[in-house]
This record gives C-alpha cells, structure tokens and sequence, in this order.
C-alpha cells in the first residue's frame, strides 16, 4: 500500500534521508494495519489522550479504515484532572473527526469513588507517588476495562485496541514492552501486537518503533496536508521535549510541563501553584494519620478539609468547577465512614 504524500511533497524534501525514513515508517503501519484487518478484527478502538503518539495512531488508523468503511471509535478517559491546554486540544479534536464522520468519540471517567478528590480528599489517601501510585489504575485503566468487558465475548473476539506505545518513550514502557513480547506478544516486522487472555481482546500499536522526532514531522508536515489540524500540539506542548500527565501529577518531583504551559497562560497558575502546595503539605507529619507500626497513613480529617477549602479557591481564581457535584456528596459520605476516619481501628 503506497501512502499519499504528495501535498507534503515539498516538506518532505528538506528533511531529505530522514524524509525517505518518516515515509517507509508511515507505509509500515498502514501495511501493518491492513494486516490487523486481515487477522479479523473489524472493531477499532484507538485509545486516545490527545498527545502527540495517540494523536498519530488515531490519524494513522482512519485513513486505512475509511477505504474499508470502517469508522473506529476514539476512547478518551477523561480523567477530571488533565492538564488543561491539552484537555482542549483533545476535545476539539475529537469534535473535529466526530463531526467530519471520520471516527466516533467515546468519553469514559473513572466512577466518582474511583476519582481523584474523592480518593484524596474523601479517603484521605496522599497524592501518587513512587511507592503508591494509585492514580493510573483508577483514573484511566479501569474505566476503559469496565467498558471493554460490557462488550459481547463473541464481540470482543473481532476487537482491536489501537495505542501510541512507542519503544524509547521510558525505561518502564520498554520493559513492559519486551515483557509482553517474551509473553507471546509480537514486536516485530516495525510493530507490537498482542492478545489479552483474559478479555480476548487484541492490543496493537502501530507506531511502536517509529523515533519521536517522526511522530512530530507527520503530525506538522503529513497529517496537516490530509485535513488534520495536528500543527496546534506544537503549541499545546510548549516545545518536543514535554511529557504530559495530569496537572495535579506528584510522581515527579517538579511539574516542568505545567512550569511551561504557566509561563504562556497565567490563568493556569493556581493550579501549579495548588500542585506544589498539596504535596508539600500532605508530605508534613501533622496533616497524616499515624499507622500502628508508627508509619505515616491517610491524610487526617482535618487535613481533608483544608484541601478542599483550598481547592474551592483554586475554582474560584480559574473560574472553572473542578470537584464535581457528585464528587463532593461522595466525599462528605466518606468522611462519615469509620473506615476512612483518623483511627486505624478497624479502619
């Protein structure tokens, strides 16, 4: 299958051998596409973030589908707490291909139990770090799982799982990738498939040897020449070299991306400002409740509230709601339950 990249012509002639690169990468996934089509699976479904891999897999994917009348469904997980320039860039996106009929866009959130604030300030577990990141399974895995399974079995059968993956994005992403390959996944010929056993679902990335800097020329150079707005995330992202999470990420020591995107758009300050303060003070002794091997366990009650008085503030400066109403009842329920309380009798 040849790729149609004449409108990118001139473009692609400056990049010269990197040119001829990006263009046998781009021919790769749509053969390897093609060939998931063959496997049987005629139900796609692109998990989609609205960063650059995602954004590329999805753009990848509707142009193959479409000549087999095939409209995949984009799943966005709308955590509640995604990094805002990003979350309008996605949206909007999304819109775009919804509207153009180009591919049908899925919003999934975590339960309100499983969302961040309740889990915070409702349960009083500390923000994500190292030794209990408790954010990703909540937020993203298990609402897309929780939709996956409502499928028919025999449906699940037929249906692919589109992802961004890319080998060289992390030391931890690498690992998982050589793992599940040793595990009978399939890494080669330029990409990485794989079978879940337990839902029987296949996972697929098409992009998972394509470098960082090919992901960015087809979105600024290819994907913009076939209608796609894609040139926007170069803004979004203040530069290559960001990596996106949630804006009230504390798994990293200093949130560089919110650093980046503060500087551009003021308006977005009190929410790093809020990030940095929150982990400073749930870190303080006072603010936790002592476990009785004597470690440091759930925020305290009345560290709970503090939180959240703060966080009405922050909606106020931003003018823009972030503890939904259904997340808030949630909480004052919680913090009723003797199982969430400043005792660990029990509890």
């Amino acid at each position: 299958m040849q790729v149609d990249i004449s409108l990118a012509s001139p473009f692609l002639g400056t990049l010269q051998e990197g040119g001829d690169r990006l263009c046998s990468m781009i021919q790769l996934s749509q053969q390897a596409i093609e060939a998931m089509l063959e496997r049987g699976y005629d139900r796609w479904m692109v998990m989609y973030s609205g960063g650059k891999d995602s954004t590329a897999a999805l753009v990848l994917c509707i142009e193959v589908l479409k000549k087999h009348n095939i409209l995949p469904e984009a799943l966005y997980c709308d955590t509640g707490v995604e990094i805002p320039t990003l979350h309008e860039f996605a949206l909007s996106f999304l819109q775009l291909v919804g509207v153009r009929q180009l591919a049908k866009a899925k919003i999934l959130r975590p339960a309100p139990e499983d969302s961040f604030w309740v889990q915070v300030i409702g349960k009083g577990y500390p923000p994500p770090h190292q030794g209990f990141r408790w954010c990703t399974h909540r937020l993203k895995i298990k609402p897309v799982e929780s939709y996956l399974s409502a499928l028919d079995p025999l449906e699940r059968e037929r249906t692919l799982v589109v992802t961004g993956v890319r080998f060289g994005e992390s030391d931890a992403r690498d690992t998982r990738l050589r793992l599940s390959c040793s595990r009978g996944g399939e890494c080669g010929q330029g990409v990485w498939y794989e079978q879940s056993q337990r839902l029987r679902i296949g996972y697929f990335s098409p992009i998972v040897i394509w470098r960082e800097c090919e992901v960015w020329d087809f979105l600024t150079l290819i994907a913009p020449s076939w209608g796609y707005p894609t040139r926007d995330l170069t803004s979004v992202y203040k530069g290559r070299e960001t990596r996106f999470g949630c804006w009230t990420c504390s798994v990293v020591s200093q949130d560089r991306t919110m650093q980046k995107i503060v500087q551009g758009e003021e308006r977005w300050k009190p929410l790093l400002e809020f990030r940095n303060w929150l982990v400073e003070f749930a870190r303080t002794p006072d603010n936790r409740v002592r476990k009785p091997n004597g470690q440091l366990g759930r925020l305290t009650l009345k560290a709970r509230a503090t939180i959240l008085v703060r966080l009405r503030e922050v909606e106020q400066k931003i003018q823009q709601s972030i503890l939904s109403e259904i997340g808030y009842n949630c909480i004052l329920q919680l913090w009723g339950d003797p199982r969430y309380s400043d005792s660990y009798d029990g509890g």
